[in-house]
């Protein structure tokens, strides 16, 4: 956790580009205070010199009208003319001042948002694997809101509040001494109130703001799986799982808001006494003649701003401990150490035409726990080399180091003759194109996923990579061909269409290296091999690097390594290892079979 003067000195750093409208704020909020200390004086002026002498001048006789002294209508209405042009003056100032405030927060929480959701995606897949989802968008969504908070709840309220605090004490004082410090007594009453519900309310505010990250988490993981919820009747179960958690929620929300309930009792009641007390003896300062009534009129209107500051800065001191514990959990998110680091500095990758070498690569996604062990192995330019085995034995992970989504723990991987760990990782990634076992579709057009991976396509390019995919027909079958929005994750379309728009967005990439992971196992045998058809079509001219458990359709490839228990068994063509009967012609013969080894990888 961040010591709590560097957390501040963190979300100032976000502020510090908008310093000429911080300035205009502040102009605008002297402006309302000084304003605001005026508004009692044209009441108190009429109190104490125009009323008196409207009494001086009565008759003691009735006369049937009300006799006035000369000037003294005038000078009634001017004073309500200076009250209305305080008050306007006033809340055009207070209008301003908020306006600024409130652009200069949404400012600073687009910056934070931008920033967090970029980090994010930066983040490597150890990370994401091992944090749920929700949990990452709830600290995009509402954790980030807590900045705009310290700055309108703590910038202006605080800067506002002891102004007038300052200002307001400095006339009481030149009033009445004695007054004024007995309005003073309030205060070390009022801060150990606040001082002992303010942890109270931190610690109670990151609570809540934990149980509502579960419950965002346990809605999007059930929405997210609602076929399978479906498919197995599971619909009551989620319920109730999704119940516990808004449970939870529930009650730290109770917790909290129990406490601010409590604690809003306890500052009116402390505050009200405190009036109290002040206008008792404010009441024998006049009978004394140490004041008059129009000056008493004005002690206890500044009274009444004494003391709204004082509450006004408890409830800010809650509001800002409930944002630091917000802030708190997004600056454990940006805090994160990278654990795919890229170097200062480092250049691209250079051009090349896609070999790739594993040299003695060990890799686990828990270090005493590898899922590789020395594995070595090689594709030359233009080569299509498979890596099989079965379940678990590290296949889907061999492919996932190349494009640098995790680092090995030893041994290197070289693409061209470079290390790619001397290379940023975009000039990398720039360097292979994905199939996956399930292609992902992000909501938008069926264009707009073709054209994914290479921004700035045309429109002709887009359509080319789909007839080559073999999509355009069905494409164009669509309610609004290229332009038919597929949904969330592609919903709209079928397994097979998927996999075409993803064949058509490695096609328009036109990537040296060609990664395919388990592209057809979803299948069924008649799409899949329409679709090897295509993907043979893919494979002409890219290094290609295929995982499959279906080993017929990788028989005749260049080469194929044979992974066990993460360790190389052993390589060759497709009949020389049949020819071996090692573990590759237990597989393969398995696959024949009709025996299915799925390769669903550790995570």
């Amino acid at each position: 956790m961040l010591p709590r003067m560097e957390l501040r000195w963190r979300i100032i750093r976000y502020y510090l580009p908008y310093r000429g409208r911080i300035a205009l704020a502040l102009l605008c909020l002297a402006a309302t205070v000084g304003l605001n200390l005026l508004k009692p004086w044209p009441t108190a002026w009429v109190i104490d010199e125009v009323l008196p002498q409207t009494a001086a001048t009565q008759p003691e006789v009735d006369l049937g009208y009300t006799a006035w002294a000369p000037g003294i209508p005038e000078a009634i209405l001017g004073a309500a003319l200076a009250l209305l042009a305080i008050y306007l003056l006033a809340s055009l100032s207070s209008l301003g001042q908020e306006l600024l405030v409130i652009r200069i927060g949404l400012k600073a929480l687009l910056r934070l948002r931008t920033e967090l959701f970029h980090y994010l995606q930066k983040l490597p897949l150890v990370f994401h694997h091992r944090n749920r989802t929700g949990d990452s968008t709830y600290r995009v969504a509402y954790d980030a809101q807590a900045i705009q908070t310290f700055f309108h709840r703590g910038f202006a309220n605080v800067i506002s509040s002891l102004a007038t605090l300052a200002l307001t004490f400095a006339i009481m004082w030149q009033m009445d001494v004695w007054l004024a410090l007995l309005a003073l007594g309030i205060v070390p009453v009022l801060w150990i109130t606040i001082y002992l519900f303010a942890e109270r309310i931190r610690a109670q505010t990151a609570a809540f703001q934990q149980e509502e990250s579960e419950v965002l988490s346990r809605a999007s993981e059930s929405l997210g799986s609602i076929r399978v919820v479906h498919a197995f009747g599971r619909e009551e179960h989620e319920t109730a799982a999704f119940r516990q958690e808004a449970t939870q929620s529930y009650l730290a929300n109770r917790r909290l808001l129990n406490t601010n309930a409590v604690s809003t009792l306890a500052v009116g009641v402390i505050m009200g006494g405190g009036l109290a007390v002040m206008l008792y003896f404010g009441a024998y300062a006049v009978l004394d003649g140490r004041l008059r009534v129009g000056e008493l009129f004005v002690f206890l209107s500044y009274l009444a701003m004494l003391y709204q500051p004082l509450e006004q800065l408890s409830y800010t001191a809650w509001a800002m401990e409930g944002a630091t514990a917000e802030m708190q959990r997004v600056f454990e998110v940006l805090d994160i150490e990278d654990a795919v680091p890229e170097k200062a500095g480092a250049p691209p990758l250079p051009a090349g035409e896609g070999a790739v070498r594993l040299e003695n690569v060990t890799f686990g996604y828990e270090e005493d726990k590898p899922v590789l062990h020395g594995v070595s192995l090689e594709a030359r330019p233009g080569e299509t080399v498979a890596v099989v085995g079965g379940t678990g034995c590290g296949k889907t992970t061999v492919l996932s180091l190349i494009p640098r989504f995790f680092d090995p723990n030893a041994g290197r991987i070289l693409i061209d003759g470079h290390d790619i760990r001397e290379h940023t990782k975009a000039s990398v990634r720039a360097r292979s194109s994905f199939v996956l076992q399930d292609t992902i579709l992000l909501s938008g057009t069926i264009m707009d996923n073709i054209a994914y991976g290479r921004e700035g396509a045309t429109q002709a390019e887009i359509i080319d990579a789909a007839r080559r995919a073999q999509a355009h027909d069905f494409i164009r079958q669509l309610p609004y061909g290229y332009h038919t929005e597929v949904g969330e994750r592609g919903v709209r379309l079928s397994g097979g269409q998927r996999q075409r728009i993803g064949i058509a967005r490695a096609f328009l990439k036109q990537a040296p290296l060609l990664l395919l992971d388990e592209p057809t196992s979803a299948l069924d045998m008649e799409t899949e091999a329409e679709l090897m058809h295509t993907l043979r079509d893919l494979m002409d001219a890219p290094t290609t690097l295929i995982v499959t458990h279906r080993l017929r359709t990788i028989h005749h490839v260049d080469r194929i390594y044979v992974l066990e228990d993460g360790r190389l068994a052993e390589s060759g063509t497709g009949p020389e290892l049949l020819e071996k009967g090692g573990v590759y012609a237990r597989l393969y013969n398995q696959d024949g079979a009709g025996k299915t080894v799925r390769a669903e990888e550790p995570r």
